[in-house]
C-alpha cells in the first residue's frame, strides 16, 4: 500500500512518464513500512498477546533478536535507495523513519496523537512519490496534496476504529487511547465524522472537473457511501465482530481509493 501510494503520487505529479526515481522511493517506501511494523510488533508483543495473538512473534514463529536485526536492516537500506533519489525524497524518508520512532516509543501512549502520526505517515507516502519527480509541481493542484489529504484522513478513522478494536489489550498494558479517553461511542462518532468530512471532501475534485467518471462511481458509490453506512450501524452495534469487519472494510477502501485515484486522470 506504501508503494502504491508513492506510485500515485508521482503519476499525479510527472508531465512526461518517469519511472526510476518513483520506483526506488517506492521501494524505500516498502522498506520503512516494513521496519516500522516489526518494530512495532516488538514494542507491543505483549499487547498483541490479547489483542492480536495471531502474529508471529506472539506465536514464538521469530523470536525478538531476528525482528529486532530484520527493522534495522530495512530501514539502512531504505535511507540508502532514497538517497540515490534525491534530496527531498532523503529527507522525506528520514521524516517517515523519525515519525515512526517517535510513534513507537512516546506518541502510542498518547491519545489521538498516535492515530495522528500513523494518518499523517499514509498521508507522506503520496507526497513523497510527488517528491521523486518535482518539488514544486508536488504542492500545485491537482496533484499529489489532493490523495494525501484523502489518505490521512481514511487513516485517522480506521485508527481510531481500531483503537477501539484494540481497547481491552491497551486497557490491561496501560496503553492509552482516545476510546479510553471518551468512551467507545464518542471514539466511533469521531472516526464516523472524520470519516463524513473524508466523504464530502472527495467529491471536491469531482466538482472541480479535476477527477473523472470513474474516480466518482469507486469514491463516492463504491467506497464512501457503504462506509459510511457501516460506521453508522458500528457506532449503534460496536460489537467485537462488527468493529472488526470495519477495519476490514476500511483497509479495504484504501485499495478501492488506490484504484480510483489511478482512473481519475
Amino acid at each position: 500500500m506504501a508503494s502504491a501510494g508513492v506510485m500515485v503520487g508521482a503519476y499525479f505529479t510527472w508531465v512526461v512518464p518517469s519511472l526510476l526515481g518513483p520506483i526506488l522511493t517506492a521501494i524505500a517506501a516498502f522498506f520503512v513500512c516494513a521496519a516500522g511494523n516489526a518494530f512495532n510488533d516488538l514494542v507491543d508483543i505483549n499487547v498483541d498477546r490479547i489483542n492480536h495473538p495471531d502474529r508471529p512473534l506472539v506465536r514464538g514463529e521469530i523470536n525478538k533478536e531476528t525482528a529486532l536485526r530484520l527493522a534495522l536492516i530495512l530501514t539502512i537500506m531504505a535511507l540508502a535507495i532514497s538517497a540515490l533519489v534525491n534530496i527531498a525524497v532523503f529527507v522525506s524518508t528520514v521524516t517517515a523513519i523519525a515519525l515512526l520512532a517517535f510513534y513507537n516509543f512516546k506518541a502510542k501512549h498518547i491519545p489521538i496523537m498516535g492515530n495522528m502520526i500513523v494518518a499523517t505517515l499514509g498521508g507522506l507516502t503520496f507526497l513523497t512519490g510527488g517528491l521523486a519527480i518535482d518539488s514544486v509541481l508536488t504542492f500545485t493542484l491537482p496533484g499529489p496534496v489532493i490523495p494525501a489529504v484523502f489518505a490521512f484522513m481514511f487513516h485517522l478513522a480506521r485508527e481510531i476504529v481500531k483503537d477501539v478494536e484494540d481497547i481491552e489489550g491497551d486497557r490491561i498494558h496501560g496503553v492509552n487511547s482516545l476510546p479510553q479517553m471518551v468512551g467507545v461511542s464518542r471514539a466511533l462518532l469521531t472516526a464516523l465524522t472524520v470519516f463524513f468530512i473524508f466523504s464530502i471532501l472527495s467529491f471536491v475534485p469531482v466538482l472541480r472537473g479535476w477527477f473523472g467518471r470513474a474516480y466518482e462511481i469507486i469514491a463516492i458509490y463504491l467506497i464512501d457511501l457503504p462506509t459510511l453506512l457501516l460506521l453508522i450501524f458500528i457506532w449503534g452495534n460496536p460489537n467485537r465482530k462488527m468493529l472488526r469487519a470495519g477495519s476490514l472494510v476500511l483497509k479495504g477502501g484504501m485499495v478501492l481509493g488506490i484504484l480510483a485515484l489511478i482512473l481519475a486522470r
